[in-house]
């Protein structure tokens, strides 16, 4: 497995040091810079050849969005257009959407507007696909949203949009407060192109996880072993980059055996 790290732009350089494989960044903060602010990032990343595969939260809404009356696909249409090209430019070809509050319920009929949603995901592949990107839906915990918890969801949703660059990813957080068996992981491997791992009995902290801590990771672990893609610890931004990077490495090393 490739060990990433989340972080902002001003932890790029951060996570690199630290000796993580590569960064996976939050895109609407990318999206927000200015072009000259962009060209210069696009400029360092080039230059430090340290790599971006994926994009964190890909949309900067935290409310809800697609069951609210009225809602529109096409309004998110250029937004999409412009955080993919860039994204793109950055040699991130996954984007991982989460957004758990954005596609809240909000009341026991949204479920009726579901199409509304699908037809939404089948823009996203399309916009997506022409910079050669895959879409990663992210089952959410309780707590987290109240639609798409599970990967058995997850891939009711991804067969109903029918778009060959749709697929899944699994966070151990998630796993852990949905109750749901890890053995899902191996039962949708084939959609599950992504991993989050970070100590998940917190709320709302996320600590980065380690062999000391008093959570066992083994079960979650034991379903990875044919697993061959990215892990990133999706976790709180560390005070000290070195001591969590160490800490991520010294977990997986351990569970790699």
């Amino acid at each position: 497995m490739r060990l990433g790290g989340f972080g902002f732009i001003k932890d790029y350089d951060e996570i690199r040091k630290a000796g993580f494989d590569y960064a996976e960044l939050d895109m609407p903060e990318l999206e927000a810079l200015s072009d000259e602010k962009f060209a210069a990032f696009k400029a360092h990343v080039a230059e430090t050849a340290f790599p971006i595969p994926t994009g964190a939260r890909l949309l900067p809404v935290a409310e809800p969005l697609f069951f609210v009356p009225g809602f529109q696909v096409t309004s998110l249409e250029f937004y999409l257009k412009s955080t993919c090209k860039k994204s793109g430019e950055l040699g991130i070809k996954t984007l991982l959407f989460g957004n758990g509050k954005a596609r809240w319920l909000i009341d026991e009929d949204s479920i009726k507007k579901e199409e509304v949603f699908i037809q939404f995901l089948r823009m996203l592949c399309e916009i997506a696909g022409e910079q050669g990107q895959e879409v990663l839906i992210e089952p959410l915990g309780p707590k987290y949203s109240n639609y798409i918890n599970t990967m058995p969801e997850a891939a009711r949703v991804i067969e109903a949009a029918n778009m060959p660059n749709l697929f899944a990813m699994a966070d151990i957080r998630h796993f852990v407060w949905n109750k749901e068996p890890f053995e899902d992981m191996v039962q949708y491997r084939d959609i599950v192109h992504h991993v989050h791992i970070d100590y998940p009995l917190s709320y709302p902290e996320r600590k980065y996880p380690n062999l000391r801590d008093d959570y066992d990771y083994a079960p979650f672990f034991s379903q990875l072993k044919d697993y061959d893609g990215t892990l990133t610890v999706e976790a709180d931004i560390p005070l000290d980059w070195s001591s969590a990077g160490a800490d991520a490495r010294e977990l997986l090393a351990a569970y790699e055996k």
